[in-house]
């Protein structure tokens, strides 16, 4: 009764009838989100004793004959919990809009990880694109989360005559559902002296829709996302960084570029030290900034300790997109520089627009009985070759313009999965991987050292176990998905 009365008994800090009457707006509100907490509860526990067909969402739930009740799919899951959490009152439902480049991607597996955790908690999400994407394989759990039906594409057409017309429908549409937001927008459009097509199809869903949190994935989409600001609309405003985000971007644009981003945003999440270090040197205030790294689901990575039979080949592994910034040149090259002393295979599962060059060079360095380029596989497979892998290698660059790979997030799924790895001193990756606990980290571009590293460990195979008992520890207390997307809740909270 303490908590249904507490609304009433608070001071009103205006004076006069203006105070009282902010007072009652707020206790009104908070009733009535009470109210309609419980109205959409019943709806959901309405018809669940006598079978499913009530309403669309029970008829996921049914009695059987000894009044056990099921659950169908583990895409459903997330409704028992938004069930229980409503009942209870633990947290009321946040509605909430992830902002990306594309989606979904098969590189961007961490942002996957959110999205599900915060549905498993409860919560509402939805996703907008600026490009549409269907890659072949899909992760498994955007089939299983029905992710593609929560996700609108919000892009710009090419033709000049399609655009001005799809301009003027959003327009005309932003208008009549928002007049005084469109109007500010407008006027942020002539400030800037500039029309900008991509803020207006963007504003209008957020029109369409009432967002609690929108959180931006990489700095370029967080300013982007901005249009909200422009009109009024009282979402809060989050972005994660990344690492390109804040180094070729940067050069790029130069150093300003996200100034109204970090006046305007109410939290900024890094994954590292060094990204940290970046954002503080651009000026991104320091009271705004909170670390938060990628995180994985440890439930579905089973942990293995490598070992070596008598005669067995020892398989290396590396995983990503076969671009300049990964490496994978050198760590072709430290292949061939022990090949024949041992019995070893390499896969190499990605693809990207080196392919055909690598390809080429593991041809000339007589290495392709060897060296197999897998491709983009599917989950099945890609679990296999992790199963039997012995070692990992991640010799990522900072390419020619400038671009870094932020967390590195594969590697560490190979620890979390017991594998030794190889990777180089690059952004965020000290923070990744415990260098001669875990694995081992080499210069950049240091073939000699990457090889030495490779030979090293394929002439010590006794250490492997302890190797990857270290990763995997040491990815549970960092890495770990459900705690950390239980913090990112708790960052959602705190900003509403």
């Amino acid at each position: 009764m303490n908590r249904l009365t507490e609304p009433l008994s608070r001071p009103a800090h205006r004076p006069g009838s203006l105070g009282a009457l902010s007072v009652c707006v707020t206790s009104t509100r908070w009733y009535l989100t009470r109210l309609d907490r419980l109205r959409w509860t019943i709806w959901l526990c309405g018809g669940m004793a006598s079978g499913p067909g009530r309403n669309p969402i029970s008829a996921s739930f049914y009695l059987q004959d000894d009044n056990t009740l099921w659950l169908h799919g583990r895409k459903n899951i997330y409704i028992t919990t938004l069930m229980i959490r409503i009942i209870t009152g633990i947290v009321d439902v946040m509605k909430i809009a992830f902002i990306v480049s594309q989606f979904p991607t098969i590189s961007e597996t961490f942002i996957v990880q959110q999205i599900t955790g915060l549905l498993e908690m409860g919560h509402s999400v939805q996703i907008v694109s600026f490009r549409d994407s269907h890659p072949t394989p899909i992760q498994k759990e955007v089939q299983e989360y029905n992710l593609i039906a929560k996700t609108v594409y919000v892009c710009v057409p090419d033709n000049k005559m399609q655009l001005r017309f799809r301009g003027f429908i959003c327009l005309l549409e932003c208008l009549l559902r928002n007049p005084r937001a469109t109007l500010n927008l407008l006027s942020y459009f002539r400030k800037i002296k500039c029309f900008r097509y991509l803020d207006l199809f963007l504003a209008r869903f957020f029109l369409r829709n009432s967002i609690d949190i929108i959180h931006a994935h990489f700095g370029p989409n967080g300013l982007q996302s901005l249009c909200t600001k422009w009109m009024g609309i009282h979402s809060r405003h989050i972005t994660s960084f990344h690492g390109y985000d804040v180094s070729v971007y940067i050069q790029q644009n130069g150093p300003r570029v996200y100034e109204q981003l970090f006046s305007f945003g109410d939290r900024f999440t890094y994954n590292s030290q060094a990204t940290k270090d970046k954002l503080v040197s651009l000026g991104c205030p320091l009271h705004k900034m909170i670390k938060l790294p990628m995180g994985i689901n440890l439930k579905a990575i089973p942990f293995k300790e490598r070992t070596l039979l008598p005669g067995e080949k020892i398989r290396l592994l590396s995983v990503g997109r076969l671009v300049e910034m990964k490496g994978r040149e050198y760590a072709i090259k430290a292949i061939a520089q022990i090949k024949g002393k041992y019995n070893i295979h390499y896969d190499i599962v990605g693809d990207g627009p080196l392919r055909d060059d690598l390809t080429k060079m593991v041809t000339d360095l007589g290495l392709d009985d060897i060296i197999q380029f897998r491709g983009w596989t599917d989950s099945e497979t890609l679990e296999m070759l992790y199963s039997q892998a012995h070692l990992f290698i991640h010799p990522s660059i900072t390419s020619s313009d400038g671009n870094q790979e932020g967390q590195g997030v594969v590697f560490i799924e190979a620890q979390a999965y017991g594998i030794p790895v190889i990777a180089t001193r690059h952004g965020a990756f000290p923070d990744s991987l415990l260098d001669g606990q875990s694995g081992f980290l080499v210069p950049e571009k240091d073939v000699e050292a990457l090889a030495d590293k490779i030979e090293f460990l394929i002439k010590n195979p006794q250490l492997w176990p302890q190797l990857g008992r270290t990763g995997r520890r040491f990815v549970e207390e960092q890495f770990d998905a459900a705690i950390l997307n239980k913090k990112l809740e708790e960052i959602y909270t705190e900003l509403l």
